[in-house]
């Protein structure tokens, strides 16, 4: 494939030496990336025209954050700029097990790191949905998540849906996490872990910000794609969890279909509404 000028540069830029070639890579719906190969190994690069201000600037900086903790695999970010975000390439591999036991280990360790307050310091983006994290004081974790994550978006919704998903008793039903809330990578669906030939899980994507470890254990079950040895293996680190877990994965989920409802239109609505009339 043929790369924009400005890919050429930034790949330049990271590692030294401009491409050979290079791949279309698949797996979002948000930017264009590809395999680039050079004389000095392959990258990972992505890129949009159009990006938001400061879009691959966050990722770049919540990649950064994972990696310090020292729990999860995130690739390392080579180059970074306004349209453009080159990072290391992580060749994936067809055998899963060994990564998604790695995965759901380290998962569990990030989440082991509490004391923090809903949020961050800065706001960020979901795909390219801005994500608002800087709360205006100091709120619990129920009401970040009712305020900024629930209500931020219902106004996406046809009014009654609205109001129903509003009345959801996410209080009553959720639970403030035990000994503050985790780092989370915030958007972790099945197409933002690659199970590497390493035998490493590794992350990507990242929409980082602060709140109830189960909020990224939601996003898991959303779409699919997490064996039964991921959830074994965050087992052993975080402990079994208990009958009512599952319930209450599908009341956090209702942000990620919010944010689904509003970049690509009102065709999840369907699945807010079964969990609406599950739970009111």
């Amino acid at each position: 494939m043929n790369l924009p000028s400005f890919v050429v540069d930034a790949v330049t830029e990271a590692v030294g030496a401009p491409p050979t070639g290079a791949s279309a890579v698949g797996g979002g719906c948000i930017h264009e990336a590809a395999r680039v190969e050079t004389t000095a190994g392959s990258v990972f690069a992505k890129w949009s025209r159009d990006a938001a201000s400061g879009m691959f600037e966050i990722e770049a900086s919540g990649l950064a954050l994972l990696q310090g903790t020292g729990t999860i695999a995130v690739p390392t970010v080579l180059h970074q700029e306004q349209r453009a975000l080159v990072l290391s390439w992580i060749e994936p591999s067809s055998s899963r097990g060994l990564a998604m036991r790695d995965a759901g280990y380290r998962l569990a360790q990030l989440h082991e790191e509490r004391g923090h307050r809903p949020g961050a310091d800065r706001d960020g983006y979901i795909g390219t949905l801005r994500q608002r994290n800087v709360s205006s004081g100091a709120m619990s974790w129920l009401e970040f998540f009712r305020a900024y994550r629930v209500e931020a978006l219902t106004p996406c919704l046809p009014t009654s849906l609205r109001g129903r998903v509003e009345a959801l008793d996410f209080e009553g039903l959720l639970h403030e996490p035990d000994g503050g809330c985790a780092l989370l990578h915030g958007d972790l669906w099945g197409g933002n872990l690659v199970c590497g030939d390493d035998g490493a899980g590794w992350f990507v994507d990242p929409a980082v910000y602060c709140g109830h470890p189960e909020v990224d254990l939601a996003m898991t079950t959303l779409f699919g794609g997490f064996s039964d040895d991921f959830y074994e293996a965050y087992q052993e680190v975080a402990g079994p969890f208990d009958a009512e877990l599952q319930d209450r994965l599908q009341l956090l989920n209702v942000y990620p279909l919010l944010v689904h409802v509003s970049l690509f239109g009102g065709g999840y609505q369907i699945q807010l509404d079964a969990i609406v009339r599950r739970f009111s």
